[in-house]
C-alpha cells in the first residue's frame, strides 16, 4: 500500500505561514527559506512554496487536522499568539473534541483530540 508521508501547501507568504504554524500550532521547522519550507508534523512532512510544478492557485478549501493532547491547551495557544477562532472547542458526533482555527491562505485548522463517540462534556 502507498505511504502518505508529504503535503504540498501552496502560499503567497512563507515566512508568514511558517510563523502561523510554529507560533498557533507548533510545529518545528526543518528547513526554512523565503520561497521554501519544510516543517515536521509526526509522519507528515508539511512542505510551503509560492509555486509548484504544476499550475495551481494558493489553498482554499483546505483543512488540515492536527491532534493534540489538550484541546484548551491548544486553544489558549491559539489565542495567545493572535489566532482567529472560528469554532470553540466541541464535542462532534464522530468522536473528537475539536477546535477550529483560520490559518494562513484561506486554510481551516483543526485541533483535535480523540474521545469517542458519544462522549458529554
Amino acid at each position: 500500500m502507498p505511504k502518505f508521508d508529504n503535503l504540498d501547501l501552496i502560499v503567497r507568504n512563507v515566512p508568514a505561514a511558517v510563523d502561523f504554524f510554529e507560533r498557533v500550532v507548533g510545529l518545528t521547522t526543518r528547513f526554512n527559506d523565503l520561497n521554501f519550507a519544510e516543517m515536521e508534523s509526526g509522519a507528515v512532512t508539511i512542505m510551503l512554496s509560492p509555486a509548484a510544478l504544476v499550475p495551481i492557485r494558493p489553498a482554499a478549501g483546505i483543512i488540515l487536522h492536527f491532534q493534540v493532547e489538550d484541546v484548551a491547551a491548544a486553544r489558549e495557544r491559539a489565542a495567545r499568539n493572535g489566532a482567529t477562532i472560528l469554532i470553540e472547542p466541541m464535542f462532534t458526533d464522530w468522536g473528537t473534541e475539536s477546535l477550529l482555527i483560520a490559518g494562513p491562505e484561506e486554510m481551516v485548522i483543526d485541533l483535535y483530540r480523540w474521545v469517542g463517540p458519544h462522549h458529554t462534556a
